[in-house]
């Protein structure tokens, strides 16, 4: 199994364990994934349900003022596709509310500014680098091992 997914596979069998009844994790990756590894249904305060994308990466994002590299254009590239499309959940079809990029590496800032700045359109851009995911991993992952995934 290559890491991105086994990194995909672990985030979504946590996200999997906090959801709602409602709430619908649904891993999108593939040849025809239209910029998403992972959709999040979550229910907002009014009970409407929001859907949010992410794009998982292994390793560091990073890049300068004067170079940008491969991994920051594909991750603009994904996020431009992802957000001119409808997700398609159990048959209804969802506007993306949100979206984070995901590493189990470091986002340097001029690469978050970059990424930022390039889909200044897209609503709710949210990165969680490794020290964030190490958290969500810590707090939630041992509630998983409770449990076997579908």
């Amino acid at each position: 199994m290559r890491p991105e997914e086994k990194l995909r596979k672990k985030i979504k069998s946590i996200l999997k364990v906090a959801q709602q009844p409602e709430e619908r994790v649904v891993d999108q990756c593939g040849p025809v994934e239209f910029g998403l590894d992972l959709v999040m249904l979550k229910l907002d305060p009014f009970g409407q349900l929001r859907a949010f994308g992410m794009q998982i990466k292994v390793g560091n994002i990073s890049c300068s003022k004067k170079k940008t590299n491969a991994k920051v254009k594909e991750i603009i590239g994904q996020l431009a596709v992802a957000f001119g499309k409808d997700v398609e959940v159990n048959g209804k079809a969802y506007r993306l509310d949100g979206f984070y990029v995901v590493t189990d590496g470091e986002i340097n800032q001029f690469a978050r500014e970059y990424i930022s700045a390039a889909c200044r359109g897209i609503r709710n851009l949210h990165f969680i680098d490794g020290q964030s995911l190490s958290e969500f991993f810590s707090k939630f992952g041992p509630k998983v091992s409770q449990f076997k995934e579908t």
